[in-house]
C-alpha cells in the first residue's frame, strides 16, 4: 500500500469524508486528496504529494475570511485592524508551531490565512496525520471563533460567493 492510500485508509477510519482528487492544471503535485471534518465544525483540507519533493507530504488548510469578517475589519482604522489579524496569525503559530502560515495578501488587508505542514516519510504515521487534521480544525475554529468575538459578529452570515485560497 503506497502512502496515499495509507492516509485515506487512515483518514476514512477517523470518520471524515476523504475524496482523492486530481491536482489542479499545471499544479507541481503527484496527488492530492481533500478531507472534510464533517464534526463538529465543517473543516476542509488538503494532503498533498509535491513532485518535487518525493520524502515528503503537505498538509493545508486555507482560511478565506468571509464578506461579512472583512467587511467589519476594514471599517476598522489599519492599526486595530493590523493588531486583531496579528493576534490571529499569532494564535496560529502558537497552535502549530512548526506549520508555514502566511496572511494573505497582508495584515492590513487580510483576505484568508493559509497553513500546512510538512510530514516527512519517515514520520509518517496514523497518529501525526490524525493530530495535524484535529489541529487543522482547531485553527479553523479559532479564527472564526476570534473574529466573531473581536468583530461582534455572529458568524452566521455565509459567504455568497466563493473564493477562498483554493483550500476550502
Amino acid at each position: 500500500m503506497d502512502f496515499r492510500e495509507k492516509i485515506i485508509a487512515w483518514l476514512v477510519d477517523e470518520d471524515h469524508e476523504v475524496k482523492s482528487e486530481s491536482p489542479p492544471p499545471g499544479a507541481p503535485v503527484d496527488w492530492l486528496v481533500k478531507v472534510t471534518v464533517k464534526a463538529p465544525i465543517r473543516v476542509n483540507v488538503l494532503v498533498q504529494q509535491p513532485s518535487s519533493k518525493k520524502d515528503r507530504i503537505v498538509v493545508s488548510l486555507g482560511v478565506a475570511l468571509s464578506d461579512v469578517h472583512r467587511r467589519e475589519l476594514m471599517k476598522l482604522d489599519e492599526r486595530d485592524r493590523v493588531k486583531i489579524v496579528a493576534e490571529l496569525y499569532s494564535d496560529v503559530l502558537k497552535m502549530c508551531p512548526d506549520c508555514v502560515s502566511i496572511v494573505q495578501p497582508s495584515l492590513s488587508e487580510p483576505q484568508g490565512i493559509a497553513v500546512s505542514r510538512i510530514i516527512y516519510h519517515e514520520s509518517l504515521t496514523r497518529e501525526v496525520v490524525a493530530s495535524t487534521v484535529r489541529v487543522f480544525m482547531n485553527i479553523f475554529a479559532n479564527i472564526v471563533a476570534t473574529l466573531n468575538a473581536r468583530l461582534g459578529t455572529t458568524g452566521g452570515e455565509r459567504r455568497e460567493k466563493r473564493e477562498d485560497l483554493g483550500f476550502i
